[in-house]
């Protein structure tokens, strides 16, 4: 469970609609959030902002129940190049922690363990597993720590989809391109349809995830027609990316034109003949699209000590605030900046207010995604230090009431760089500046592109909730339904259940 301090608890109460108790508790602790005591008496018995706007329980459920990892790649996006465990002193997802979740779970169709590290170093997978019988539950591994015991207990505790991670001959991925180890990789996979065989169980499904940079993706056709030869149907591919900028010249994104321009052809041939080939497992081909397939689908938890288990709603950057982290209590699914995010994905006509996570994502805006990381790793426009300097400057001349002075320090801040965080710290306080002015349409406006830049911001977001009380966003009908990713994915599960009926 994460203990929340005093200010948490106020946004807390106010971002899951809980006014009274928020007013209650300031007004026990006057000086304290003056201008959020202020907000509150000012909306008083006005309508709740996007209340309408709520949604079902999400069908999936993620865990990343490991945080260790001996594999090595060069170019892991979770920082394992050069350190084996994540934390001092916590290894791995607790059975306290995964018991905890099973309110969600129980709602859910699929459970999904992936790793920061390796599943599979976790010693609790098995016990976890035997918890969910009823669902479609799916383990992704590098298959480094498969037995053929460790193979049998997963097959006996019913896992549905196992999916093995493999880049082929390139030095940044799993193996680093040693023959050994690639040999060995599909010698695993070969034992789980072996002991599927001699056990007479259909499951797990095998399926296989491959990382693409430019170092492997003339290897694509290769390593398809490899695991197609043993029976694997079902590939994703996902964009490798560099972790802290290190090797971003091999990455797809360098040159994300012509490296496009060589994997969709691949992708075309492999389904049209059969196989369901996709770009991070929901797209046919590397293109761009509006309909994010995580967006009131996906639910991931993740630990982050033995008594701390925070929840996220994507699998990329974007995360929600800290106050609302912990989905102990269902009300946080519907809280305000959950209700905020649908609101800009399915109600709004206007995509440039997204958040910039999302403007900017690798699986749904790839051709911005490469534009931000060129831009990132260039030597032009990246000024973040002298914007920094800027940004402290503006904070205090702003603890000093040096309004205008402050205002145009933040808007310095703001310039020359690509830090989404710094930006959106910063009209944060161009947005309380605007509200010590009263002059609240324009503070809505800055904490509006305070959460746009920096989604986790707690207080913007109680400040925007207050201020959408008072001047609400337009009542529109809804334009886009959600992806229907428990579709695709059941879709898949049926026509493998086809092949063994």
């Amino acid at each position: 469970m994460t203990s929340l301090n005093f200010e948490e608890t106020i946004i807390h109460s106010i971002l899951t609609d809980d006014l009274k108790n928020a007013a209650s508790l300031l007004a026990k602790n006057p000086g304290k959030m003056p201008l959020l005591t202020e907000l509150l008496k000012t909306v008083r018995e006005k309508p709740l902002p996007l209340d309408h706007i709520k949604s079902k329980d999400p069908d999936f459920v993620v865990f990343f129940p490991s945080y260790t990892c001996g594999v090595g790649c060069k170019m892991c996006s979770t920082g394992f190049a050069n350190k084996t465990q994540l934390y001092e002193n916590y290894f791995h997802m607790t059975p306290e922690q995964f018991e905890s979740c099973m309110p969600w779970i129980k709602k859910s169709s699929f459970v999904i363990f992936c790793g920061l590290g390796e599943t599979l170093d976790s010693p609790h997978m098995i016990d976890f597993l035997r918890k969910i019988p009823d669902k479609i539950s799916s383990i992704y591994t590098s298959g480094v720590p498969l037995t053929r015991n460790k193979i049998r207990e997963l097959i006996q505790a019913g896992l549905k989809i196992l999916t093995f991670s493999f880049d082929g001959k390139t030095e940044l991925g799993h193996g680093a391109g040693n023959p050994v180890y690639t040999r060995k990789f599909w010698e695993k996979i070969d034992w789980v349809e072996q002991l599927k065989s001699e056990m007479n169980s259909p499951f797990p499904k095998v399926t296989l995830n491959i990382a693409i940079s430019r170092d492997n993706q003339d290897e694509l056709n290769e390593l398809i027609d490899t695991a197609q030869q043993r029976g694997i149907k079902e590939i994703s591919i996902d964009p490798m990316v560099s972790f802290d900028n290190q090797d971003f010249d091999k990455t797809i994104f360098s040159d994300f034109t012509n490296s496009k321009e060589k994997l969709n052809p691949v992708l075309d041939r492999w389904n049209s003949e059969g196989l369901d080939v996709k770009q991070t497992g929901f797209s046919n081909s590397f293109i761009d699209s509006n309909s994010c397939p995580y967006i009131d689908n996906w639910l991931n938890f993740v630990g982050a000590d033995s008594s701390t288990l925070l929840a996220g709603v994507c699998e990329g950057p974007l995360e929600i605030p800290k106050p609302i982290q912990n989905f102990e209590n269902k009300e946080n699914w519907n809280s305000f900046p959950m209700r905020y995010l649908r609101y800009l994905h399915f109600y709004s006509s206007e995509q440039e207010n997204k958040p910039m996570q999302c403007q900017n994502c690798i699986l749904t805006n790839l051709k911005n995604f490469a534009d931000l990381s060129l831009a990132r790793n260039s030597g032009k426009g990246n000024e973040e230090d002298r914007a920094l300097k800027h940004y402290r400057f503006a904070s205090q001349l702003k603890v000093e009431k040096k309004w205008d002075a402050a205002h145009q320090g933040f808007l310095k801040s703001m310039e020359n760089h690509h830090d989404f965080t710094l930006k959106g710290k910063a009209y944060f306080h161009l947005g309380e500046i605007e509200l010590i002015r009263k002059n609240y349409p324009e503070a809505k406006k800055h904490f509006e592109l305070a959460v746009q830049h920096y989604y986790n911001h707690a207080l913007a977001f109680a400040y925007l909730y207050l201020l959408l009380m008072l001047d609400p966003l337009p009542s529109t009908a809804r334009l886009m339904e959600k992806f229907d990713a428990s579709g695709l994915v059941h879709s898949l599960y049926d026509k493998h259940l086809a092949t063994i009926s």
